[in-house]
């Protein structure tokens, strides 16, 4: 006797696990490439929830954030130089296009003393996924703030922030860690009817 085929919905959802393990492990790879070596490279690492990815210096630690449900959010931070830092923020649906909330923001920090924009505009990660920059020094910390979307109906809105204390570190910091960060489309952060009250955090401190 030949074996049923699987409904159509679990093979639609090991088609977009195998993607998103796909699409990580092939930042994961340009990461390492460009990744700086010092004390130890870069992991692999996701959030308590489960519900993304992210691309961390070895030896960060991980901040355990909160967010209620339809947001993801989770930092990884240098306990030897706190203001090095890496936020991932994902957020569904987008309601906004990566153009638009760069540039929102770029507007909010403007009128604060001190506030220096380097860069505001596209760029290209490894791989070819186009994403909006905000670069910019405020109060003797350096930030590169990314924006991009993931996934489709709808689709998942991601902010990738990175702090660092100079110029230099965030350079380095940028041109390995962004990249890694990726939605699990499938997550229950995103589709848990469970957790429809947004009074619900995604996942409670231990």
């Amino acid at each position: 006797m030949r074996p049923a085929a699987p409904p159509a919905a679990e093979r639609r959802l090991a088609r977009t696990g195998a993607a998103v393990l796909f699409a990580v492990a092939a930042a994961f790879f340009a990461g390492y490439l460009v990744a700086p070596r010092g004390h130890g490279g870069l992991v692999l690492e996701t959030d308590r929830g489960g519900n993304l990815w992210a691309l961390v210096p070895t030896g960060w630690m991980d901040a355990n954030r909160v967010a209620p449900y339809g947001t993801e959010l989770d930092s990884w931070f240098d306990p030897g130089d706190p203001v090095s830092s890496e936020t991932v923020l994902a957020r569904r649906p987008a309601t906004a296009t990566p153009a638009q909330r760069a540039t929102t923001r770029a507007g909010e920090l403007h009128a604060l003393d001190g506030y220096v924009q380097s860069y505001l505009g596209p760029v290209t990660f490894p791989g070819g996924r186009r994403v909006y920059l905000l670069q910019y020094a405020l109060g003797g910390v350096y930030t590169g703030v990314f924006e991009f979307d993931a996934c489709t109906a709808p689709a998942v809105a991601v902010t990738v922030t990175i702090d660092a204390a100079t110029q230099g570190k965030l350079s380095s910091e940028e041109n390995s860690l962004p990249e890694g960060a990726e939605p699990v489309c499938d997550g229950s952060a995103f589709t848990s009817p469970d957790r429809a009250h947004l009074a619900i955090p995604l996942h409670f401190p231990a």
